[in-house]
Order: structure tokens, then sequence, then C-alpha cells
């Protein structure tokens, strides 16, 4: 043995861990005062999180640590683990340059659009659509992108921090969504990272970080949402995720966010849209049509079992079911069902309908089962096309929370406004015919047909309705290429889309909503969170016989009124002159800002923000009106400026004047338009209806 060898590693040993002391004692110094600074931050830029954590208690108990290059760590005393190894900064800086060199920024790619002739929306997205070629939004690389700003990335898990200086400095992302479900975690962090200097950089820089902190997993799709439509949903036209470090809360959380994420991608509506809701609305609460009261008394109708009924292929395994029990229970026919219902000679007692376009009225007439239906009472949004109400005997309606009509009358009234919203009837009429129940106080709910997604291509609707001929043979065999397994009702699997896991999500949220209700799920599709999986053949009820016309007179008293048009002046309310001034910023600022990738997102984001004032203001339904079609045309532009990426700069700027000049078209005719609101009503009829009348 080298003796001298020995002694000089033995004294380096001692020297290291009298550095690493020194550097111990110089941290436990630090620390304190890195939390305050941090903490003064939070108070400055986001006060949530400064209340919740500045008398916070840690559940699981740790220290803090450093080597002698005295960077923090942190180690878990339970399991004797700490977060990183000898030198944190190394490994996040190794991290980081990973993530930039492997990260693949995903894009939404707008496809053009069946075009009904008349919407300017679909008309001029489709024209943008056009401008750029598919193949280049296919595996465009993070690094080949950093001279640009990304508009969004997602961060799961904090740890200390340490990875977003790195990140910062390799690339600008103008949103950051950063997840940590664990509390103590990030406690750890005020102490380790220099969150204040982040925070005013960002400030400075105008970018955005949102904070998913100990995230409540029922809550986070909502909480996602929210997030992203206050900053604005178009930035989700391109980003790029990345995981810090794993455990199993985290890794949880991540497949739940991947899951889930297409969420925020769909249902933000569009101008044209918007216009027929104000027509329609407008038209509805002329006709003095009863809307449902905010107070209302529903104690009678709770044990009344109600059948919500879609037109899933498994409706044909409960028709009998139904018919049986056609007189003992309350029975909705969400939309095209009541085709199969009227084949099966089962009477509905409510039929409800959400397709605010004139198809809906159409497929009423095609059904051509006036007699049929004439007793029947329909109920529906506020966005309904008026002609519907013609069918029925009785009309009762709900506002649409996010409708422009909705907003103009809250903003008015406010606390003394004296209707309710109906919040989940959409993406599909099931979600209409579920939230009513709710909403009517029955707490006895039965689904039938209501699948929420399909087994195979050629069973998609029930065989008894105008989706099959007189054979029970489909008209059409439907395209399952774009979808993705989700868990069934019964156990096994069924194919879904992303409107179905929006129907999905929805119900789930009613039924959160409303813990009372006890809904029992006979569908053979979809696994429906917080509904009662139970095969028809296995519900054997004992139920007295109704005398249901009188049972819905007593119900349409009791919930609905109409609405006083004496004490409301609607054509002042629709601010047109304000319409105009916005729209005409809007043009002008597109026609002043440098044609260059950084410049358009800001001018965006700017847009995004004037729009959220106003959505803050009593002219909040200009908001509601533009936003879904300023978030389509933006989110598109950015796919088309992320296309041309790796372009030459002029190339680039041709591009977005092509693309400015479209808008600009939109613009001018949008004008018109909501000049004369009120009368635009849908009246084109969809030609996808002939399918209902081979």
């Amino acid at each position: 043995m080298d003796i001298h060898k020995k002694i000089t590693d033995i004294e380096n040993e001692l020297a290291r861990l009298a550095q690493q002391k020194q550097q111990e004692t110089a941290m436990q110094e630090v620390l304190p005062l890195r939390y305050e600074l941090n903490m003064a931050a939070f108070a400055k830029y986001m006060p949530a999180i400064h209340d919740f954590f500045k008398e916070y208690q840690p559940a699981r108990p740790f220290r803090f640590f450093c080597n002698e290059n005295g960077v923090p760590n942190i180690l878990w005393l339970d399991d004797g683990v700490s977060l990183y190894g000898d030198d944190p900064f190394s490994e996040v800086q190794s991290q980081i340059a990973e993530v930039i060199e492997q990260s693949v920024l995903q894009c939404i790619d707008f496809v053009p659009q069946w075009y009904i002739d008349g919407q300017i929306h679909i008309k001029y997205n489709n024209e943008i659509s056009k401008l750029k070629e598919k193949s280049a939004l296919e595996g465009l690389r993070l690094n080949a992108a950093l001279h640009s700003d990304i508009p969004l990335a997602l961060m799961y898990g904090i740890g200390l921090g340490y990875q977003l200086g790195c990140l910062y400095e390799q690339c600008k992302i103008k949103n950051l969504f950063a997840f940590e479900p664990d509390l103590d975690m990030f406690y750890a962090s005020l102490f380790c990272f220099d969150w204040h200097q982040l925070l005013a950089y960002m400030d400075e820089e105008s970018i955005s970080l949102h904070l998913f902190i100990g995230v409540d997993e029922q809550l986070l799709v909502a909480d996602m949402m929210e997030a992203l439509h206050r900053k604005g949903a178009f930035w989700s036209a391109s980003y790029f995720s990345f995981c810090h470090y794993h455990s199993p809360k985290l890794d949880a959380l991540i497949t739940q966010v991947e899951r889930e994420f297409y969420l925020l991608k769909t249902g933000w509506g569009f101008f044209d849209d918007n216009i027929y809701a104000l027509a329609h609305s407008h038209t509805h609460l002329q006709d003095g049509t009863p809307f449902l009261k905010r107070w209302r008394d529903s104690r009678p109708f709770e044990q009344v079992p109600v059948f919500v009924v879609g037109n899933g292929p498994s409706l044909d395994q409960s028709i009998e079911f139904i018919r049986q029990h056609q007189q003992q229970a309350i029975i909705i026919a969400c939309g095209t069902a009541v085709s199969a219902l009227y084949k099966a000679g089962v009477k509905p007692d409510i039929y409800v309908a959400v397709e605010r376009t004139k198809s809906s009225a159409d497929f009423l007439n095609i059904l051509n089962a006036d007699d049929f239906i004439k007793d029947t009472v329909f109920l529906s949004v506020d966005v309904i096309h008026p002609e519907c109400k013609r069918f029925f005997r009785k009309t009762g309606l709900a506002f649409k929370p996010n409708e422009p009509m909705f907003s103009m009358l809250i903003s008015a009234f406010g606390q003394a406004f004296e209707y309710d919203n109906i919040e989940f009837s959409n993406p599909f009429v099931g979600n209409t015919g579920l939230n009513y129940a709710a909403l009517l106080g029955f707490k006895q709910v039965y689904l039938f047909g209501i699948d929420n997604g399909y087994k195979t291509a050629g069973q998609h609707h029930s065989s008894l309705s105008l989706y099959y001929n007189d054979k029970q043979e489909a008209k059409y065999q439907e395209n399952l290429k774009n979808t993705f397994p989700a868990p069934g009702n019964f156990g096994d699997e069924v194919r879904i889309n992303h409107l179905f896991g929006l129907a999905i999500h929805n119900m789930a949220r009613v039924l959160r909503d409303y813990p009372e209700m006890q809904c029992v799920n006979s569908s053979d599709g979809a696994y429906i969170e917080g509904a009662i999986p139970r095969r028809v053949e296995s519900l054997q009820p004992e139920w007295p016989v109704l005398d249901k016309i009188a049972l819905m007179d007593e119900v349409m008293a009791t919930c609905f009124q109409p609405f006083d048009m004496a004490s409301f002046d609607f054509a002042a309310a629709l601010q047109v002159p304000l319409f105009v001034e916005l729209v005409d910023k809007f043009r002008d600022d597109w026609r002043q800002v440098a044609c260059e990738h950084n410049a358009v997102l800001a001018m965006m984001q700017r847009h995004h923000d004037y729009l959220l004032y106003l959505l803050m203001s009593r002219e909040s339904h200009l908001y509601r009106v533009l936003i879904g079609s300023m978030n389509y045309f933006y989110a598109n532009i950015i796919s088309l400026m992320m296309s041309q990426v790796t372009a030459e700069p002029e190339v680039l700027a041709v591009k977005i004047k092509e693309a400015q000049a479209i808008l600009e078209l939109f613009f001018e005719d949008s004008k018109v338009m909501y000049a004369d609101a009120f009368d635009g009503h849908d009246t084109t009829y969809f030609t996808g209806l002939d399918v209902f009348k081979r």
C-alpha cells in the first residue's frame, strides 16, 4: 500500500468535507433570505401562491444539504433519498440540453372544413389553412425553432426549480404550464431557486407562467381550461412537454394530462355560430318563450324516474324495457333518438335538442311524426333554432352560459337576473338531456343508448333510427380512423373521438355537481364516472303509473317563465359602434405589425388582452362573439408560422401578409353581419340530413 497516497486521499477528503461544511453553513444563512425574496415576489405577481405558502408546514420531513459546490439539494428523511445527485446544476443543464435536442413540437394542423354557404368563419379559416404545407409541421423539432418564441410548454415536476433558469437561457416560451403535485417539493423550491428573478424577467418580457401546485385530479382539466382560456386558447397550436423528475404521483398526473389535453383544443365556438345565437335567442325572448327560472321548487319531482334516451347502438338492447315501463317514467328523447322511439311506438315526454342550426328543425320535418310528438314538451337552449318550437305543445329554454345573450343579460342585471343557465349541454344532445334532468330536480335517472363511442364502424346509432334502412342496414359506415380506446361501461373498451371524450367529461361534471342524483347507466358504451353501470336485464323496478301530461304541466309551470322584454334595451346593448371600433383596431394592428414571428405573437396576445378586458366589463358579450374565431384564426396562423420556421424571413413575411389579407376580409364582413345580428337566423339547409331521406 502507498501510505503517502492514502494520507493524501484522506487529507483531500477532509478538505472536501471542511469545504462542504463551510458551504452548508453559508447555505443555511442564504436559504431564509432567498425565501423572503421569493415570497415577496409571489406576493406581487402570484398572491394566491404567497398566501398559501406563507405559513405552510411540510407534511413530509426533509432537510437541505449541499456538496462542496454549494448548490442546495433536498433529502427526504423518511426514505433517505435525495432529489438530485452530487451536482444539481450539472444534472438540470444536461436534462435541458436533452429536452432542447430531442423534443418535437406538437402543432395543430387545421385542414379545410366543409364550407357551408354564408359562414364567413369557415370560409376564411379554410383560406388560411391552404397557405401552409402539412408536411412542414410533421416532426418539427424544438431545436429548429429556438430563434422564435415558443407558444406553449408543459413541464411536469418543478423540483427545486433549477431547470427553469436553464430552460429560459435556451429558449423563450410565451406560456409555460408547470405542474407540481407535491406541495412539500414546491415549498422547498422557495428556499433554493431564485423565483424572484424569474418572475421579474417574465413580467419584463411579457411571458406567462401558470403553476399547477398540489393538483386536484378531478379539477385538473377544468383548471387547465380556465388557465389556457385566460391566456388565449390559440397558444395550444404549438407546444412541447417534458418531465423533470419521476414519482408515482407525478407519473399519474402526466398520464392524465397527456390523455385529456385534447379537451383544451376543442369547442372554441366561432363568429357565425354566435350571430345565430344572438338572433335565435332574441327571437325566443320576443316570442315570450318561457325560460328556466333561477329560483324554482323541484322537490315534487325528486322521486320520479327519468329515462334519458340517446341514439347509441345499445338502445336496441334497452328498447323493450323502455316500452314496458314508459307509463312509469318521464322519457327524455335526445335528438335523433326520437326516430328510434317513434319506430318502437314509445312516446317521449320531453324532446331535447342543442344544435343551433336550422338542421334541428329540418330533422323534425323529415321525421314527419307531428302527431306522435305533438303532446311532447320541447326543452332546449336559448340558441336553438326558433322553428323547432312549432312541433311541440310546450317549450322551455335555458340560457347557455358561454353565449353572448346570457353574457349581455347577466352583465346588465347582475344578481337580480331571474334566470338559470345550463352549463354542460354540449357537445352532444345526450349531455343536454342529462343536464336538464339534473336541473329539474330529478334524482332517479337512467341512461339508455348514451354510448358515447363505437364498438364497430357499422354500429354507430340505434338500428331503429333513421340512420338505418328498413332492413336495419346502416346507411353509412363510421370512420374510426381518428378514434382511441376508452374504458367501457361494462368493463371492456370502446372507441371514442375527441368530441365523445368531451361528452363523457361533461357528463361526469354534471354527476359530480349533483351528488344527490342517482344515475344508472345501462348503455353498453363508454364508462361515465359517477354513473352506476347496470345492465338493463338486471333492472327490476316497482314504480307507480304516472299522469305524465299533468306532471309535465306542473314542471313547466313551476320551473319556467317568460322574460319581460320591456325591461331591457337590446338594440343599445348590442353595442354595434364598439364592435366596429374593436374590429377596426384589430385590422389596423395587422396592417402595421412587423411581418415576423415574435412580433405577430406579441400582437396576438395584445388582442386577446383587449377581449379579456371586455369579458370583465358590461360589454362581455363582445368577447363571446369574437373569441372563438380569434382563437381559431390565431392558432391557424401560429401553425402557419411554425410551418415556415426554417424558411427565410422574406418567405415568412409573404405568408403573414397573405394571412393578414384574409383576416381583413373577415373583419369587414363581420362588421356587416354584427350590425344586423338579431336578424341573423340560420336559413341554410344542411345537405347531410339527406341521409335520413333514403
